[in-house]
């Protein structure tokens, strides 16, 4: 079966036999393409449905959200109509708290809920900001703080016409970030598993506080490198995931 085209998702719904669907969410300013590579190396029972937003990538003529409950309202509003197989939620820095307020979202429709939630690279939702707001400060030092992050290519952030394209969009995301206002719920009834860089400025108790958000259990898994760890360690991050959704072996957990 195939499902209704969607800007909110990349990727095919059709090519052979699925047991899970893993939707991916992008970092603030990241583009739903960065996912894509995933789908021919991982597990091919898995789905990976990456997540374009707004004002991203392909939807770049489209105003991007200013606050992370329009984000999450609209992403619900698209997921609700895509979870007829047993799913899974990745999230990288900003999209593991889209992909917590979202789910929040769909639990109070009544909407099937995940069979798990991982979170990468992002301290947990109800842990106070450490730090100034990033989406307050010029462009030149938005750009300084961009390259000591080390996700965006240095071709692009020297390439003043993207850059006047593209800061306007990071700086949306990063208010949607940074304006957030934990609210107080119950915990989700789903494992969540985290994962982080050993040399990311997100501390490792950070990343462990996110067990208070689940009732089934809880894991942390770290990688060296930086907040964009993922980037050189693709494959051990993948095979992790298999593995916590119990597809090595081509079964999906209960």
């Amino acid at each position: 079966m195939s499902l209704e085209p969607s800007p909110w998702f990349l990727g095919s719904t059709t090519r052979g036999a699925r047991r899970l669907r893993l939707f991916c969410l992008p970092f603030a300013g990241g583009n739903a393409s960065a996912y894509s590579p995933w789908q021919a190396a991982i597990d091919p029972t898995i789905e990976v449905v990456p997540v374009q937003l707004p004002g991203h990538g392909g939807r770049i003529r489209e105003a991007p959200f200013q606050t992370m409950d329009q984000m999450a309202e609209g992403l619900a509003d698209a997921m609700v109509r895509r979870l007829d197989l047993p799913y899974a939620v990745f999230g990288h820095s900003m999209g593991a708290l889209l992909a917590f307020e979202t789910l929040r979202r769909l639990r109070a429709r009544g909407a099937s809920m995940p069979a798990m939630l991982f979170v990468s690279a992002r301290r947990a939702p109800h842990l106070p900001s450490s730090r100034p707001p990033l989406h307050l400060l010029s462009d030149a030092e938005l750009v300084s703080e961009l390259r000591a992050l080390n996700g965006t290519p240095d071709v692009v952030l020297g390439d003043r016409e993207l850059l006047d394209l593209l800061l306007p969009v990071i700086r949306a995301d990063l208010r949607a970030v940074e304006t957030y206002r934990f609210r107080e719920a119950q915990a989700f009834d789903f494992p969540i598993h985290a994962f982080g860089g050993t040399g990311d400025s997100i501390a490792e108790e950070d990343l462990r506080a996110w067990s208070r958000q689940s009732t089934s259990g809880f894991s942390l898994t770290l990688y060296g490198g930086d907040h964009f760890y993922l980037n050189d360690h693709r494959i051990p991050l993948l095979r992790s995931l298999e593995s916590l959704c119990g597809l090595t072996q081509g079964e999906l957990l209960p």
